[in-house]
């Protein structure tokens, strides 16, 4: 009988990765609901450093700890 990968990560690096992703995404849905969609476009597209872009990185941070979090998980 195999054994199935949980969902939720048994380590720390799945853990943080999670909550990484979690607050990268709370800026975008909140300016989105605030200001509406045009303006979240504007502040995704301008040349400015804005709180958008680095919710992208967060996002991009949390989706790389949880990808690892799984490998390190599958070595043990």
């Amino acid at each position: 009988m195999t054994e199935k990968s949980p969902f939720f990560p048994k380590n720390v690096f799945g853990a943080f990765g999670i909550l990484f992703f979690i607050s990268g995404a709370i800026i975008p849905l909140q300016n989105l609901i605030i200001w509406g969609p045009e303006f979240v476009i504007r502040y995704f597209t301008s040349s400015d450093i804005t709180a958008e872009k680095l919710s992208l990185v967060v996002i991009g941070i949390g989706i790389f700890m949880t990808i690892y979090g799984k490998k390190k998980q599958n070595q043990i």
